[in-house]
């Protein structure tokens, strides 16, 4: 294991969980986030963690994974939210 992958690991992680107050504002409706924005760094996320997998840092892998979820979540969210808001 290398020490590279634990930091990648817990920089990813903090990225993801400092999105979760806005997750859950988003859930509720109260919030949009820019669906560019949170739809870009979702694909990017994702991106960086297959490249995570060909350099056999699974850990990190696991901790952007999580964080294109969270992302692609906030875009869905997002989304959804923006057309109940034009209704």
């Amino acid at each position: 294991m290398l020490w590279q992958d634990i930091v990648i690991a817990i920089v990813s992680l903090l990225f993801g969980f400092v999105m979760l107050p806005q997750f859950m504002d988003v859930w509720n409706g109260k919030t949009i986030l820019n669906t560019y924005t949170a739809g870009l760094t979702a694909i990017g996320l994702f991106i960086m963690s297959a490249t995570f997998t060909t350099l056999n840092l699974w850990i990190s892998v696991v901790s952007e994974f999580f964080s294109g979820v969270i992302w692609l979540l906030l875009f869905i969210l997002s989304a959804r939210n923006k057309k109940k808001m034009k209704e």
